[in-house]
């Protein structure tokens, strides 16, 4: 005697699975989108004043999702492209050197808001998984 079951609306399932999943990843890429907008605005307020130019480039770059990995970054937009050396200006200005004193502006930005950020984003998902 053999018994089996039978299982019916799989795809109806998968449906429904990749309908969340959309929902999930653009709850992330608007927060990441809206995180980097804070951090940025944040960054410009703790940027040194001198003549406003390393405040007027900061800037951030466009949310994207790369093999899962949904980021954007925040920093200084040199020739409209972000530089890793961030301009040599602005990295002295974050880190000093043996001369100056650091005057920390993108790291304070960043730590000051990313609890409030995720805690944004996770509260958005807990509302659609709910």
């Amino acid at each position: 005697m053999a018994y089996g079951w039978k299982i019916e609306g799989i795809s109806q399932l998968q449906n429904a699975f990749e309908k969340k999943r959309q929902e999930i990843e653009k709850i992330i890429m608007e927060g990441v989108g809206k995180g980097a907008d804070t951090v940025k605005a944040s960054a410009k307020s703790k940027a040194p004043k001198d003549e406003h130019n390393l405040e007027n480039a900061i800037d951030r770059d466009e949310v994207w999702n790369k093999n899962g990995k949904i980021s954007a970054h925040v920093g200084i937009k040199v020739e409209g492209l972000f530089n890793e050396a961030d301009g040599r200006y602005a990295k002295m200005q974050e880190f000093g050197t043996s001369k100056m004193q650091a005057n920390p502006y993108l790291r304070p930005a960043l730590n000051e808001n990313k609890k409030s950020i995720n805690d944004e984003i996770v509260s958005k998902l807990k509302g659609i998984l709910e």
